[in-house]
């Protein structure tokens, strides 16, 4: 059942859009949920306000809207996947999307190491020191093991003195992070793990040592199984 959006913030049509999200988690796929009309109404909106969240609600594949005497809106089809290396993520929304997303953020972080080595500072290091043990510990939770990394490539574009870089980077990253529902079970080996640990360590040491060689070797091992 459908209900009103209570809103306090200045962005009402994204807080229509998320109230409708955590309603329709329920909803079967390719069902349809009203009419443009019957949804305003029942979230006690504008009509921009509902179109812009319907708008939201489409970018994140959640919806879709169809024309004509029996259309309006439905939900599609959830829980697609896409590949990252060798993880399997399930993630909501077009999977193409996330593909792209990916594959920006892989051009970007080369960008981001450099940067980081060229501006590193000792407290930022030990943070990424810091980070590298949480991802050792987390080695058999495959969820967390990913996460952990995301959260260490952050940090390293957050060293940079490149704020235009580290925005669009960090941008890119909250979006796959966004539409990341989970990764699918066992789609990581321990082995396959263990590697990728080591690859993060090769990253951080470089940083450390502020040697563009080792930097350059290590994203070279990164690019083959990406985390």
């Amino acid at each position: 059942m459908i209900t009103a959006v209570k809103s306090s913030s200045n962005s009402r049509s994204r807080d229509a859009a998320d109230h409708l999200e955590e309603q329709l988690r329920d909803v079967a796929p390719n069902e349809r949920i009203g009419t443009k009309t019957e949804l305003q109404k029942k979230l006690g909106v504008a009509a921009g306000t509902l179109n812009e969240a319907l708008r939201l609600l489409q970018e994140r594949g959640l919806i879709e809207v169809k024309p004509g005497p029996r259309g309006g809106v439905f939900t599609t089809t959830p829980d697609p996947v896409v590949r990252l290396g060798q993880t399997f993520l399930s993630v909501r929304g077009r999977p193409e999307s996330v593909d792209h997303a990916v594959a920006v953020r892989n051009a970007l972080e080369p960008l981001t190491v450099m940067e980081a080595l060229h501006h590193r500072k000792a407290a930022s290091v030990r943070a990424l020191r810091s980070r590298i043990e949480k991802i050792a510990e987390s080695i058999a939770d495959d969820e967390q093991f990913l996460r952990q990394i995301w959260y260490l490539h952050e940090e390293i574009a957050e060293m940079g003195s490149n704020q235009i870089l580290t925005s669009m980077y960090l941008g890119i990253l909250k979006l796959v992070e966004d539409a990341t529902l989970g990764v699918v079970p066992q789609s990581k080996s321990i082995a396959y793990k263990r590697e990728r640990l080591r690859v993060h360590e090769m990253l951080v040491d470089a940083i450390d040592r502020k040697d563009v060689e080792a930097a350059e070797r290590a994203l070279e091992a990164h690019t083959l199984a990406t985390s």
